[in-house]
């Protein structure tokens, strides 16, 4: 499988939220699934990469041209993709991903994996997310989402489009079911 994986591009946050990313890169290697992300060497999403690499995994980096400058994409990408904007950069990481994980991250985080599950919620892909969790930082995210769904803003079936997990094993047999 083709797993994309959206998360904070900042260094600036603690080790255990880089060990989370660094390890899910290392078993979606070890089970034989090709990590697809934003192409970023820092933070979260460096963290995966690193791991995915160090295992021996296929990644596919997806980035728009502004994103250019020395020592912001990582290194060893099996397969660079460029494109114009971040719109673009989304529709490719969707087209090119069968499932998706939202490792903790920031706002553009936040807007990627909510716009999978919109687009799964609307029958416009049939394609699992999952928010993968440490610190209980999705916590809230999650609540979010089912108070739409108690407040009558979004049907029962949107909790159909998601899952939330702390363990990564978990996550990764949710996604591969």
């Amino acid at each position: 499988m083709n797993i994309c994986v959206f998360g904070a591009a900042r260094d600036e946050i603690g080790e255990g939220f880089m060990a989370l990313g660094t390890a899910l890169g290392r078993e979606l290697a070890a089970r034989g699934h090709t990590l697809v992300f934003g192409a970023g060497g820092h933070g979260m999403m460096g963290a995966a990469a690193r791991g995915a690499y160090e295992a021996g995994g296929r990644i596919i980096g997806v980035v728009p041209y502004f994103f250019n400058a020395p020592g912001i994409l990582f290194e060893h990408c099996t397969e660079l993709v460029r494109m114009e904007t971040m719109a673009e950069r989304k529709t490719v990481m969707e087209e090119r991903s069968d499932a998706f994980i939202a490792l903790p991250g920031g706002v553009g985080t936040m807007e990627e994996i909510f716009e999978v599950i919109t687009l799964s919620s609307l029958g416009r892909m049939r394609k699992k997310s999952a928010f993968l969790d440490a610190e209980n930082y999705w916590q809230s995210a999650v609540e979010l989402l089912r108070g739409a769904v108690e407040k009558g803003f979004a049907g029962r079936e949107l909790e159909d489009h998601y899952a939330r997990f702390t363990d990564i094993t978990a996550c990764l047999d949710y996604l591969e079911t």
